[in-house]
């Protein structure tokens, strides 16, 4: 009887339909039968909102106006910690870490999450955010662009809050500024 791993298996593992001699072949020799494949990971996109967990539009207010005191803060790459707004002689900080600095300032802590990993981190439940459509996305809001490793600060009227690369300071844009299909993320309690 030929190999085929997806036959079906009994409660230990062993195929059901499987001749003595096939079994006694894959005991022997088990580096000619490989395990058959995992399955793929599954990876949850939001289709409705969980308003009951949702932060308030008020607090998503608060982080905007917080990001908005941030503006003209340095760029610095490589999620470089910042010291405090408009600190002397700061070195700054790049997208990521200083949009995890707004949102502890604001009261939501999460833990720190470079921008190629956020959509992942969310959809595995290791940061409270939920993805949300882009018809629902409100101020405060995390803008994330895939394949191009970015996130802003979605602050109303197509506009973000943003961390710039190549030296340009932390200051306002617009959605379509950047590369990459926008996501938008949620604060969930």
């Amino acid at each position: 009887m030929p190999y085929n791993p997806n036959e079906p298996r009994d409660q230990h593992g062993r195929w059901t339909n499987e001749d003595p001699f096939s079994r006694a072949a894959r005991i022997l020799y088990p580096s000619m039968f490989p395990k058959p494949p995992a399955p793929p990971p599954v990876i949850r996109r939001a289709t409705t909102l969980l308003t009951n967990r949702d932060i308030s539009p008020q607090k998503g207010q608060e982080i905007v106006g917080e990001a908005k005191g941030w503006r003209h803060t340095p760029y610095a790459p490589k999620g470089t910690p910042l010291a405090g707004k408009n600190a002397e002689n700061q070195k700054g900080g790049d997208c990521s870490g200083t949009v995890n600095k707004i949102y502890r300032e604001a009261g939501l802590p999460y833990p720190y999450t470079p921008s190629g990993e956020f959509p992942g981190a969310a959809a595995l439940g290791k940061i409270p955010f939920q993805e949300v459509p882009p018809d629902q996305r409100q101020p405060g809001d995390i803008v994330v662009y895939d394949g191009h490793n970015h996130m802003a600060i979605y602050s109303g009227n197509d506009q973000v809050e943003s961390a710039h690369r190549d030296g340009i300071v932390f200051g306002p844009a617009r959605v379509g500024d950047f590369q990459g299909t926008p996501h938008y993320f949620r604060y969930q309690k």
